[in-house]
C-alpha cells in the first residue's frame, strides 16, 4: 500500500490537538514559573507587574497559541506532502489485518 495523499483538513485537526496538549505543558510549566516570581515580588525584589499576571494567563494563552501554530503547519504540512508525493511518490506503508479465530465453543 501506499500513502499518495493526505486530507489537509483532517491532518490539521490533529496536529491542532498535539499543539493544544503541547500548549498545556508549556503553560503550566510557564504558570508554575511565574509563580515563582510572585515569591520574588513578596520577599522584596522588584519585577514587571507582566512576570506575575503572565503565569496565570499562560494556562489559557499557551494552548491557544500552541493550537493555532500547529493547525497552520499541520496544514502546509500536508499541502507540501501531497505535492511532493505526486512528484517522488508517496510512502510505503505495509497493513495487515488482526487475525481473527474462527474456533467453536463448547
Amino acid at each position: 500500500m501506499e500513502l499518495k495523499k493526505i486530507g489537509i483538513l483532517s491532518f490539521s485537526k490533529i496536529a491542532t490537538l498535539f499543539g493544544v496538549v503541547y500548549g498545556l505543558i508549556v503553560g503550566i510549566l510557564f504558570s508554575y514559573t511565574y509563580s515563582k516570581g510572585s515569591l520574588l515580588k513578596e520577599a522584596g525584589i522588584e519585577l514587571p507587574p507582566m512576570i506575575t499576571t503572565l503565569g496565570y494567563k499562560s494556562l489559557v494563552l499557551m494552548p491557544i497559541f500552541y493550537g493555532v501554530i500547529y493547525f497552520i503547519t499541520g496544514a502546509i504540512a500536508a499541502f507540501l506532502y501531497n505535492v511532493f508525493s505526486s512528484w517522488v511518490g508517496g510512502i510505503k506503508v505495509e497493513l495487515t489485518s488482526p487475525k481473527i479465530s474462527h474456533k467453536k465453543k463448547k
